[in-house]
């Protein structure tokens, strides 16, 4: 008999306590115990855990068919799955969005935005007849934020363009110099 648990085991250490490498963050364990029968096919795992000293049996319940066994993680085994968990990855703000109150905005793009999330407008393109399908352009923009209300002030704002998708490259490239702007500002600031 080995005197180590397989990966096999080790998760069912880890279903016995409720737990989940797969859940993000469950290193809680909210249960402890496991009901095998005659022909179970853990069984022999089961008992193998039950040989290292990291599960127990327990007294099974009167509404439990006969010959059904209650097995039971011990310390060492809940010390043991633990262990064996990967670490939680860090919380995603697409979670912090699905988690957050209906202040959180229409969409996720508006909740990382806010009102700042960047909008198309679209106007007919002159020079081209009203029932040419591609006698409109397309520009993108981006509002700037006051401390209680949206202005109507643009602080980005892209090209117009023949396609929404190269109003979008635009708008890119436009806030890309922005932000290069901003930081060349920053250098010239002297420090406080």
């Amino acid at each position: 008999m080995s005197t180590q648990a397989t990966p096999y085991q080790i998760e069912l250490l880890q279903h016995t306590l409720g737990l989940s490498g797969k859940t993000r963050g469950n290193h809680t364990p909210h249960r402890n115990h496991f009901v095998a029968g005659n022909g179970h096919h853990d069984m022999k795992h089961l008992e193998a855990l039950e040989g290292l000293g990291l599960m127990e049996r327990r007294p099974s319940p009167g509404f439990l068919v006969d010959g059904d066994i209650v097995f039971a993680a011990t310390d060492i085994g809940r010390s043991t799955a633990l262990a064996a968990l990967p670490e939680p990855k860090p919380r995603t703000k697409y979670e912090d969005y699905l988690d957050a109150d209906g202040c959180a905005g229409r969409n996720f793009g508006e909740f990382l935005c806010g009102g700042r999330l960047p909008e198309y407008e679209s106007r007919q393109a002159y020079g081209n007849a009203p029932r040419d399908r591609r006698g409109y352009e397309y520009r993108m923009f981006r509002r700037t934020a006051w401390i209680g209300h949206w202005s109507s002030v643009r602080e980005v704002e892209g090209d117009w363009c023949k396609t929404m998708k190269e109003a979008k490259a635009s708008y890119k490239a436009a806030l890309k110099r922005h932000h290069e702007k901003l930081r060349a500002a920053q250098k010239r600031r002297p420090a406080q």
